[in-house]
This record gives C-alpha cells, sequence and structure tokens, in this order.
C-alpha cells in the first residue's frame, strides 16, 4: 500500500485572502483583518473579489520546506514589490499565514529598489537587515525570493542585491546567493536514493506534505536517473518519492508510463498502465495525481499542457467526479482548485 493511502487528501484547500486596507495606496500596510475564500476560483470570478488578485507566495513549512501557497493580495500596480514586502517576517502577511507556515525574510527587511530590464532580468535591492537571516534558513530566503519572483512572466532571472553591493557570498558562512537565479537552480533540494550521482541529474518534483490532516504541494528538486528522457525521468521521479524523507507521492508506485512521452505544440503526451487509476474498477484517478503531474511537467518551460491515456481511453475520469476529454493546463489546475 503506497504512502498516500494513509493521508487525508483535502480536494480543496481553504485559501486566505487578505481584508481592505483602510486607506488608499497603503497595500504594503498591515491588513485590518483576513477573510476565507472557499476556493481558487472564488479569486478570479468576475465580481466576487475585484479588490484582489491571486498571487502565489513561498513560504516555509513546518518541516522547513519553502511551499507555494495562493493568497489573494490587494490590487496594485507594483505587483512584484508587493510579494516581496509579503515575505517579510511580521510584514503585511502576518495575520494571513496559513497554520503551520511562516515568512522566509527577517523582519524589519524592505525593499529599496526593483528594477527589471527588456530581458526579464529583475534585480532586487533589500535593506541590510536582509543580512540578519539565519545561516540554516539563507538558502531557503534565495528560493523563496526567485520562486515568488518568477511566478511572473515578465521575470526571467533574478540577481539580490543588499545596499546596492550584489549579494554573491553570504556574510560569514560564505553560503553562495548568485545573480541572474532561476528555478533552474532547484529547490528544496533532497539527495534522493540514486546512487550513482554521475550518471544522474536533477529534477524538480511536487510531492505532498501534511500538516493537521492537510495536504499540500512541495517542489523539490531531487537527483533521478538521467538514463531515459526528461519527461520520464521527472515522471519516475514522481512515482517515486526520496525513501528518508516526509514526502508523499501521490501515484501507486506500481504506476508506469508504457511509451516513451511525445511532445507536441506544447502538450506532452503520457501513457500510463492502469496502475494509476485509484480504483481499477470505476477507472477514476485520484485528483491530486493529475495535479502533481501538471505542477510537475509543466516547470519544463517546453511543456504547457498534460494528456493523459490509460490503456486505450484518453478520456479521464477523476475521484471528484471531474471528467476530462482533453489535456490539462497548469492554469486548469490552479483555477480548479485541484
Amino acid at each position: 500500500m503506497y504512502r498516500r493511502t494513509s493521508m487525508i487528501i483535502t480536494g480543496v484547500s481553504l485559501i486566505l485572502s487578505i481584508g481592505l486596507l483602510s486607506g488608499c495606496g497603503v497595500a504594503d500596510r498591515q491588513p485590518d483583518s483576513v477573510s476565507y475564500v472557499n476556493s481558487k476560483a472564488d479569486l478570479t470570478k468576475s465580481g466576487r473579489h475585484p479588490q484582489f488578485t491571486a498571487r502565489v507566495l513561498y513560504l516555509m513549512d513546518a518541516n522547513g520546506y519553502v511551499v507555494p501557497q495562493m493568497l489573494g493580495l490587494p490590487n496594485t500596480k507594483s505587483s512584484v514589490r508587493q510579494v516581496l514586502n509579503y515575505l517579510v517576517d511580521d510584514g503585511p502577511v502576518a495575520n494571513a499565514l496559513p497554520n503551520g507556515f511562516r515568512a522566509t525574510l527577517p523582519s524589519g527587511t524592505e525593499i529599496l529598489n526593483v528594477l527589471n530590464d527588456q530581458r526579464g532580468n529583475l534585480t532586487v535591492n533589500f535593506s541590510k537587515e536582509l543580512l540578519d537571516t539565519p545561516v540554516s534558513n539563507q538558502n531557503r530566503a534565495v528560493q523563496s525570493i526567485v520562486w515568488t519572483l518568477t511566478q511572473f512572466q515578465s521575470v526571467k532571472t533574478v540577481t539580490i542585491t543588499v545596499e546596492g553591493k550584489q549579494l554573491d557570498k553570504w556574510p560569514a558562512v560564505q553560503n553562495a546567493s548568485g545573480r541572474m537565479l532561476t528555478r533552474a537552480d532547484g529547490i528544496n533540494q533532497v539527495a534522493g536514493d540514486v546512487a550513482d550521482l554521475t550518471g544522474s541529474e536533477p529534477v524538480t518534483v511536487y510531492y505532498m506534505a501534511a500538516n493537521k490532516g492537510k495536504t499540500y504541494d512541495v517542489p523539490v528538486t531531487v537527483r533521478a536517473d538521467g538514463r531515459t528522457d526528461q519527461v520520464t525521468t521527472m515522471v519516475h521521479a514522481l512515482i517515486h518519492e526520496p525513501a528518508t524523507s516526509n514526502l508523499i507521492s501521490p501515484m501507486n508506485p506500481d504506476s508506469q508510463l508504457m511509451s516513451k512521452p511525445k511532445i507536441e505544440n506544447g502538450t506532452v503526451f503520457l501513457h500510463f498502465n492502469d496502475a494509476i487509476y485509484d480504483n481499477k474498477k470505476a477507472k477514476t484517478i485520484n485528483d491530486q495525481v493529475l495535479r502533481s503531474l501538471v505542477l510537475t511537467l509543466t516547470e519544463d518551460p517546453a511543456i504547457q499542457k498534460v494528456s493523459i491515456q490509460v490503456g486505450q481511453s484518453t478520456k479521464i475520469t477523476l475521484e471528484s467526479g471531474r471528467i476530462l476529454s482533453g489535456p490539462v493546463s497548469r492554469e486548469m489546475v490552479d483555477a480548479t482548485g485541484l
């Protein structure tokens, strides 16, 4: 029995939506209240929450993983600066933190300047308080900044500066930071179960973790067998979570690809055996299996949609009752709250 069967899988997570601020033009102040939105789709329905925009913040969970959490933030023309402010401890995110999560940047950290050139190379200038980041959290802070900012299509790379000086190394311990950082630099790195590191490659996979009965997505960069094509490597890594971690794969470990994946016009075509079914008699796939596959594979810039075939059927029925007859995009997964 695989590990997911012992966990409680929640179909739709509660999304924290930040209440209206009392004044105009003060989007980076402490919010006056917090309200709950029943689904991610509620944030985007016309007229329901016109004052908010759904944004993803990469926060730290109780296990120390840097984890995406979608929140409704007040509308602003300075979205890049806004999301950075919401990563600061005791900042505007304080009243909106999901249970078990915390901000990644030290209290008092200020965003002094943000500059994005025409090629999408963004430079963020922080105040000196950023250097107060504990040694154990320095890599997490960098990953949180980079992954939060690269949700914007206009941001291709991120360079971090402090008081105008480039942060190539953290002081004292000399932990590397770097410039022109991207998601390809990884997140939540885990060694994985590969014995031959020279024959492996890093891939980022979306597993699950759990806190007080609720599950959530965790992007993890693992070393995986690099002898197969990239998509097969990613799918295999997703099926088999690192044995020594508390991460959870939503997939039955007997799941297998029956043929080499194809990518055509931005869509990847996957052909699985029937072990991917949670209920073979009803021929249903768990919603989280689809979500993890789509999130994982669309991290590849060449892939925008995922098409799944099981046996001879390309029509997929999810445990929630939804029937899918075509490819699924990342936007579809996020909008439905799968």
